[in-house]
């Protein structure tokens, strides 16, 4: 009865081994999806920034939207170069 069960208990351990080995590499690849996935973002953020700024150096108004809000954004050393030209 002992030799009946050994390849019982092999075929078990293997299916074992091999689930168990799906499951890390499922897993890894989950995490390395979501860390390609940041990556992205952060990028995509930093770049819209860059935008924003090298915008904004020309002085004049930049409309941003998002949804139904809408907003006009200036450069406020633009705003305070005009006032001293208009003080003088």
């Amino acid at each position: 009865m002992s030799l009946k069960k050994a390849p019982v208990l092999k075929v078990i351990a293997i299916i074992w081994i091999v689930f168990a080995s799906l499951y890390v590499v499922y897993s890894e690849y989950q995490r390395v999806q979501i860390m390609v996935a940041q990556r992205a973002y952060n990028t995509g953020l930093r770049d819209a920034v860059n935008q924003l700024i090298t915008q904004a150096q020309t002085c004049k108004a930049i409309p941003v939207t998002s949804g139904e809000v809408s907003v006009n954004l200036i450069n406020i050393d633009c705003l305070n170069a005009a006032a001293e030209e208009t003080a003088e």
